[in-house]
């Protein structure tokens, strides 16, 4: 009699949303069910863990449902076969076959023919059908063992009465003939994935058109490349999470493959999306590393290079500088020092959920018990032998929520700790009060060795946030004269900060983003100035000599972009001084676009959050003449902060 499997399975699940014409950073997570009770009466703990395939079952087998050839189109006829979408899918795989320091290897071995939606039955589908209330583009669930597994012989793991695993094999086969794959009998690792679906949304009613042509990318924000999604849902299907990374560069627009939002809308960033980022690479090749067996997948053949030869790590911990206790889910990024482009991020931190044996679900630990919940907030990032700035920056809904990435950073979440401002390791200087958040240290990272004890303490700050949450980004089509955004900040505001104390002015902070994902967001100059409020609400604000200035402004996509101001102790004297014998009445964050042509296919400016929640403060101010007049805006709260701290 086959032995049916209980209360060892869980289904995960990744959404690739479209952002239409708006705009991995680890591994993808599950749970490995303890049996340390949890501060929840009738719980226990879930150590919240990663997903991935074990060696024994690459290479993976994925089948096409072909219960339609073509591939249903909801904008027109239908044009892909299912030999056609088949090899891009394919070419998808690929992508992440190719990577020379992981093992990672999936195929497409045939077709399968389910007339429904996807079901854990053993069988790795990719199918165009998708239920009524999908609105995705696509998504990758899985189902993966919650807990160390014996797998025996006979053994019935999706409960359709036929056996899963057998002791004749020693890699995944279907043994009967029958369609599905069995597993080789043994002992399994939670988080072992057993069964991955890709499902792509081709409904009349809210699906896309999946092109197979790069010349057939288009502005048409339904209608998307097939291997810009593919090669993004296979990465979660691999055990990939999804990355913060969304730009490389001020010259380079493009992020990582694992971002989870595609502009449909814009050729160049579905197609640069399909390429493989560092990040990506670094991830795949940290969780399934060449080189780390003598047979199996993991040894080396000819083309592969071993993990330990390219790669090395930087670790460290990461912790709240206002409770002093580890951070689950902040958001760890590596700069190269000598080039400043992103490379990899990771995320922080070891966790637990507390789990229902009774009913299979899934809790966040009681605050009282945080302690249970957040075990440490270490962090590890994968990256290649140079030289880096490691920064940090929460996950609090720009660019992505805390539950887009993974449970650790809901946790985090939950507990309030995504609440800390963006910043900078800077070694012995680490500390929650510090005197400039912008310095950094560089972290030397050689081949096969790890720099650890990188360890960051997120800042104690005062942050001025005069405005609601985003409603709106702005502005296009700018005159000739482009835009100037300005936003007052009045003296007695400053003065009033700490109690009235001695504080540090340290950072502007703009939220920022643009039309087209593939452009990076380059402003023409950001500076903090002084300015004053007129009679008829206009404002003279001074653009030639201001207090503090970045030419070539970097921005953020879909994020607030830090401006730090140089030397923050001599500049807040200088304004302490400037207020206390009134020669400075406001002081004006000011960002300017450059001027036009602007990079990407809509050719617009950068743009700026903006908030119609009320009160409008009436202290956002708008030049389209050069600076020559600031008008002031009752319509909006340009999203401007300004950060200050105490002194160390």
């Amino acid at each position: 009699m086959k032995r049916k499997l209980t209360s060892i399975l869980l289904t995960t699940s990744m959404i690739l949303m479209s952002v239409g014409t708006t705009f991995a950073g680890g591994p993808f997570e599950s749970v490995d069910i303890t049996t340390t009770p949890s501060p929840i009466p009738g719980h226990v703990l879930a150590r919240v863990i990663g997903i991935k395939w074990d060696a024994r079952t690459i290479p993976v087998q994925y089948r096409v449902n072909n219960t339609a050839d073509p591939w249903p189109n909801p904008l027109g006829a239908a044009f892909l076969s299912v030999a056609q979408v088949s090899a891009a899918l394919q070419a998808s795989l690929d992508a992440w076959n190719s990577i020379p320091t992981s093992y990672i290897d999936a195929h497409i071995v045939g077709t399968t023919s389910n007339p429904g939606l996807i079901r854990f039955d053993m069988i790795n589908e990719l199918t165009f059908r998708t239920s009524n209330a999908f609105a995705a583009i696509a998504s990758s669930p899985s189902v993966n063992l919650i807990q160390d597994s014996n797998l025996a012989d006979g053994d019935d793991i999706d409960g359709d009465g036929d056996s899963d695993v057998s002791s004749a094999i020693t890699v995944v086969a279907d043994v009967d003939s029958d369609g599905d794959h069995e597993f080789p009998a043994g002992f399994y690792k939670a988080g072992t994935i057993l069964d991955n679906d890709v499902q792509f949304n081709t409904k009349v009613s809210n699906g896309f058109r999946f092109t197979i042509d790069d010349a057939q990318v288009d502005t048409v924000t339904r209608s998307v490349d097939l291997e810009c999604v593919a090669v993004h849902e296979f990465g979660h299907s691999i055990g990939m999470s999804h990355s913060q990374d969304n730009q490389t560069s001020a010259s380079n627009g493009h992020g990582a493959t694992m971002f989870p939002l595609i502009d449909t809308g814009d050729p160049a960033a579905e197609l640069g999306q399909a390429t493989l980022d560092i990040d990506d690479i670094a991830w795949a090749s940290f969780i399934y590393p060449e080189g780390t067996a003598a047979s199996g997948p993991a040894a080396l053949q000819p083309g592969d290079v071993a993990f330990s030869s390219a790669f090395g790590l930087i670790r460290g911990e990461l912790r709240h500088g206002v409770t002093n206790v580890p951070i689950a889910g902040g958001s760890v990024y590596a700069v190269n020092w000598d080039t400043g482009e992103n490379t990899v991020s990771g995320f922080s931190g070891t966790a637990n959920l507390s789990f229902n044996p009774a009913t299979g679900g899934l809790f966040f630990i009681p605050a009282a018990n945080i302690g249970q919940a957040i075990v440490n907030g270490n962090y590890v990032i994968p990256v290649l032998p140079g030289n880096y700035s490691v920064g940090v920056e929460a996950v609090d809904g720009s660019p992505n929520s805390a539950g887009q990435i993974s449970f650790t950073t809901q946790i985090g979440s939950f507990y309030g700790q995504q609440n800390f401002n963006e910043e900078f390791y800077n070694n012995n200087g680490e500390a929650a009060i510090e005197r400039d958040p912008e310095q950094d240290k560089n972290v030397r990272v050689n081949a096969g060795q790890t720099n650890a004890g990188i360890n960051i303490i997120t800042n104690n700050q005062i942050t001025i946030n005069p405005f609601g949450a985003r409603t709106n980004i702005g502005f296009i089509n700018p005159p000739a004269g482009g835009f100037i955004y300005a936003v007052q900040f009045p003296a007695s505001q400053i003065s009033a900060l700490n109690g009235g104390n001695p504080t540090l002015l340290q950072a502007g902070l703009f939220d920022s983003s643009v039309v087209d994902a593939s452009a990076p967001v380059v402003f023409a100059k950001a500076m903090l100035t002084t300015g004053v409020v007129n009679p008829d609400t206009t404002a003279t604000i001074n653009l030639a000599t201001p207090l503090a200035s970045s030419v070539a402004f970097l921005g953020q996509e879909t994020d607030f972009s830090p401006f730090f101001f140089k030397n923050p102790h001599d500049l807040s004297e200088i304004i302490r001084l400037g207020i206390a014998d009134g020669s400075i009445q406001n002081l004006f964050l000011v960002i300017q676009i450059p001027p036009a042509p602007f990079p990407g296919v809509s050719n617009q400016p950068p743009l700026i959050g903006l908030s119609s929640q009320a009160p409008i403060l009436q202290r956002s101010f708008l030049s389209t003449n050069g600076g020559l007049t600031f008008n002031r805006r009752n319509d909006f709260n340009f999203r401007f902060s300004l950060v200050a701290s105490q002194l160390p």
